[in-house]
């Protein structure tokens, strides 16, 4: 039988908390930059709503013209959107047309071309 002499009960040693806050850190700046490259990744056409003003970052590609949102008085403003539509045409003698299929979002953009 081991002896005792009665002082303090030895302690278990500490976990390291620098451990734990390391792991917070790490997970938090993985999740960061996987919702940065989400975010970056987004089609801003489909992220478009009505009253929104889009730039037309290629001007000569009918397939992908490469739609941004800008504020209005950007001078890259080209259109404003008139009309977001699930399906269906816009009146193509008052808007450009702009339609996405095939990725998961099917839609139509009704724009209107900006006066400046």
């Amino acid at each position: 039988m081991p002896f005792y002499q009665g002082g303090p009960d030895p302690q278990a040693p500490r976990k390291s908390k620098k451990k734990l806050k390391f792991s917070i850190v790490g997970v938090a700046v993985v999740a960061l930059i996987a919702g940065g490259v989400v975010l970056a990744g987004k089609d801003e056409a489909a992220a478009a709503e009505v009253g929104d003003c889009m730039s037309v970052g290629n001007p000569t590609s009918s397939t992908d013209p490469d739609l941004k949102i800008v504020d209005c008085g950007d001078s890259k403003a080209a259109y404003k959107v008139a009309e977001k539509k699930d399906s269906g045409t816009c009146d193509i003698t008052k808007y450009a047309t702009y339609r996405e299929s095939g990725r998961g979002d099917d839609f139509t953009l009704c724009l209107s071309k900006l006066k400046k």
